[in-house]
């Protein structure tokens, strides 16, 4: 008993003199805080106790909820020294030493029969939680015959009454009386294996854990959680009601600690800090990043580039009204097979921080937003957290984007656009926040990319959609002699494992280094539009409107504004500049222009056409199909109800349309139903 005693004594002293690097008194300052912020629980790092006493180390092994309950003691002892009159306000069973950062951190998959009754340390992210529920901890009866009072302590969460009341030796159902007993919060939380964490072909694992006190409530679903406790037992059930002899695992959780999303989880040494203003003040900064990404694909420099941008994100605001402007792009790659789709997005995912991959067929629409689940226990109904709110302030990589369901692919509307998730489901109405950027790929419809239709016969995705990507690569297979062998070299060398001779002289930046210099941009870097950048996107803006002349094409969008503002702002952020240069505005401007000129180029008029991604028209396709349409109107009016085919396009030729523009024109104008042929040579319009 007596090592026990001086254990308490040790941790007492440890809470009293243990001073940080800086000299601090850590614990001591928390304790005197604990009654000015209302608090019942010290949170202690595992670390700075064996770092003052390496005797915990073999007493939380050994024994740990006796070293649970001695710590717990330790420190109610030093408040009632210190600060008399709030522990005797307050149930001093509340009061608690939080164990975090326990050196015994074991993984969800690791989990065997040695650990239990344990202290171990796990992490995953938080799928489900409970609502949280009174548990009865001391309860207070009374006999309802002769109204005697009975205290009962409450084992293991079991609601136990007294079988007979011990004055008058009476069995009798005895009264609960609630207000006399003792009630503690209790919440169950579900955590998952994190995806970063999963071995490939493994299915993630779970565990559920038990929180009591003051540590419910404080994470929620989708949080990166770290949880201290130990590892109990409740035994299996089976169908009929008998015990079988395999038990259930679960954590009675003693301290809980929430990873900071996104950025925070990156640790930068001053080492790194000092490299990472040396990259930042490279005057190739930009070159050298845009080369590190996907090393292994050869050429795609400018898709690179806006991946690259993507990566580092452009400013969100949150305007004076409350509305939300938001910072992250979404990038849309379609292409022919072979072209390295899929490989891209593989390293997007292995490079950003919180980054999901996920592929077209294999997510439903509660799989990427959010699924309300029938939980089995309480027989409540929970929200459990789908793909774009785990990566929320993260990238979502998905690939087979046209192999998607239609249905579920409507789920992802409101996330690129509002950055939120809402569900209305089975009684729960709630938003969530899903703040990411998405990368998807698609194949063309035909399998290879048809130059010679329009974009949206290529790819059937609604406009809807398509206008919600900032930019739109298409990726074509050309057969080009040079280029093919320059391909083929590179990759036989990449196999051979050699380094081709004309490698880039500029060094790229390896994937680790990468990670925590786009760490160290969001975090401290929040680049400003200046005057001079704005003019340059204005004038890219207006520029291309004009074109349009007599109002036929529409060539952008405001959201193509808002698109370059983001882009320049990423590129800022990627030379850790907090102002937006006239050189970034002109950098995103060119990223837009050659993502139109491959999506929107009209061939007839040369001209950039966002008309030809909205239909199936490009603007002057639709002129000449209004031309034609007025021509067969008049013929129709002259009398004859079905028109000959060479004497329409006679007639269009003198309205000024080219003879082969009007042939082809038709022949649209048939494929597509406005006008039918009842007849060879024949044609009629199909409103008539």
């Amino acid at each position: 008993m007596s090592s026990y005693d001086e254990s308490q004594e040790r941790f007492e002293e440890f809470l009293r003199t243990y001073k940080d690097d800086q000299g601090t008194l850590t614990y001591w300052t928390r304790v005197q805080q604990m009654s000015i912020n209302d608090e019942t629980s010290v949170a202690i790092d595992f670390q700075d106790l064996i770092a003052f006493d390496n005797v915990f180390m073999t007493l939380a092994a050994e024994d740990p909820p006796k070293f649970i309950e001695t710590v717990n003691n330790a420190l109610i002892a030093v408040l009632r020294v210190e600060d008399p009159d709030y522990v005797s306000s307050i149930d001093t069973t509340l009061i608690k030493a939080r164990i975090t950062n326990y050196s015994e951190h074991v993984p969800l998959r690791a989990i065997r029969a040695k650990h239990i009754g344990k202290l171990v340390r796990v992490s995953g992210i938080m799928m489900r939680a409970s609502e949280v529920k009174p548990l009865l901890v001391q309860a207070m009866f009374q006999c309802r015959i002769c109204d005697e009072k009975i205290p009962q302590t409450q084992e293991e969460g079991r609601y136990t009454e007294p079988v007979r009341c011990p004055l008058c030796d009476k069995k009798t159902p005895m009264r609960l009386l609630a207000q006399e007993s003792l009630f503690r919060d209790w919440q169950k939380v579900r955590i998952q294996e994190s995806p970063d964490e999963l071995p490939p072909g493994q299915m993630p694992r779970s565990i559920d854990i038990v929180l009591e006190g003051d540590i419910v409530d404080i994470s929620r679903p989708g949080d990166l959680v770290k949880v201290t406790g130990i590892l109990e037992t409740t035994p299996d059930f089976s169908r009929r009601g008998g015990r079988l002899a395999t038990f259930n695992v679960f954590i009675e959780a003693n301290g809980v600690e929430i990873s900071e999303k996104e950025h925070e989880q990156i640790e930068i040494s001053e080492e790194d800090e000092k490299q990472i203003r040396e990259l930042a003040d490279d005057p190739y900064v930009h070159e050298r990043i845009v080369a590190s990404i996907a090393p292994s694909i050869q050429g795609h420099t400018t898709i690179k580039e806006s991946i690259a941008l993507l990566l580092f994100g452009g400013v969100s605001k949150i305007l004076a009204d409350g509305t939300k402007l938001r910072g992250k792009s979404n990038i849309l790659m379609i292409g022919d097979p072979g072209t390295g789709k899929s490989q891209i997005l593989k390293f997007v995912a292995g490079l950003a921080v919180r980054a999901l991959y996920t592929s077209g067929k294999g997510s439903s629409a509660a799989g990427l937003t959010a699924a309300v689940i029938h939980d089995a226990d309480s027989g409540a109904m929970t929200l459990e957290a789908g793909a774009l709110v785990l990566a929320d302030q993260g990238i979502a990589c998905i690939d087979e984007f046209d192999k998607m369901d239609p249905t579920d692919r409507t789920a992802i509307h409101e996330a690129m656009e509002q950055h939120t998730v809402s569900i209305a489901k089975a009684g729960i109405v709630a938003t969530l926040n899903a703040r990411t950027s998405i990368l998807a790929a698609a194949n063309p419809t035909l399998g290879r990319y048809e130059s010679s239709l329009s974009v949206q016969d290529n790819i059937r995705l609604p406009f809807t959609i398509l206008s919600r990507f900032d930019l739109i690569w298409i990726m074509v297979d050309t057969i080009e002699a040079t280029r093919d062998r320059e391909l083929a070299q590179f990759i036989l060398n990449m196999h051979q494992m050699k380094r081709s001779k004309d490698a880039p002289s500029i060094p790229p930046v390896s994937q680790e280094f990468l990670k925590k210099y786009i760490g160290y941009a969001n975090r401290y870097v929040i680049p400003q539009l200046t005057p001079e950048a704005a003019e340059v996107i204005e004038n890219f803006y207006v520029d291309l409107r004009k074109s349009a002349e007599g109002g036929a094409a529409v060539p952008i969008t405001a959201r193509q504004l808002e698109s370059l503002v983001r882009l320049s702002e990423a590129r800022a952020r990627m030379a850790l500049q907090p102002k937006v240069s006239k050189e970034d505005a002109q950098a995103a401007v060119r990223l837009m222009e050659d993502s139109l000129r491959m999506v929107a180029l009209d061939r007839v008029t040369g001209k950039i056409d966002i008309d030809k991604l909205v239909s199936r028209m490009s603007a002057s396709q639709r002129s000449s199909s209004d031309t034609i349409i007025k021509a067969i109107r008049d013929m129709e009016a002259e009398g004859t109800s079905t028109v000959n085919k060479d004497a329409l396009v006679q007639r269009a030729v003198s309205m000024g349309l080219a003879k082969e523009q009007a042939e082809e024109v038709i022949d649209k104008l048939l494929a597509e139903g406005i006008l039918y042929s009842p007849r060879d040579g024949k044609i009629r319009h199909s409103q008539n």
